[in-house]
């Protein structure tokens, strides 16, 4: 009976810990070397052994294309930013150069593209 419990305990406590793993992997993006991984170290590990320069190239290759996913995701999150950067600057342009004139910028506001418009009538200030 305690033999059981024991085994239970260890059973559900390698599934929580491979959950976690699965998870995190799931967040970082590396989902498919860490299956990859997770096969030729169990499964796979007669063919791994008789091929393991293929196995290896294989794995790195699968972590290269994780590599050029974060270096994508970092490009259009530095992109994103730079943008509402030029954005925020092009608006603060615009409300600066409508008190310049002499508008109020109660009759004025920004619309979804950063172009101060007319309350009225919808035209450009600018």
């Amino acid at each position: 009976m305690v033999y059981i419990a024991l085994l239970s305990f260890v059973v559900s406590v390698g599934l929580m810990i491979l959950s976690f793993v699965f998870r995190l992997a799931g967040k970082l993006r590396i989902t498919l070397p860490v299956v990859y991984f997770l096969l030729i170290s169990t499964f796979l590990n007669p063919w791994t052994a008789a091929h393991e320069t293929l196995a290896f190239a294989i794995l790195f290759i699968l972590l290269g294309f994780s590599l050029i996913s974060w270096i994508r995701s970092f490009k259009e999150y530095w992109d994103e930013r730079q943008y509402y950067k030029t954005m925020k600057e092009d608006i603060a342009w615009q409300a600066r150069t409508a008190r310049e004139r002499g508008i109020s910028t109660r009759d004025c506001y920004i619309d979804s593209e950063g172009t101060m418009r007319y309350n009225k009538d919808d035209k450009p200030v600018f």
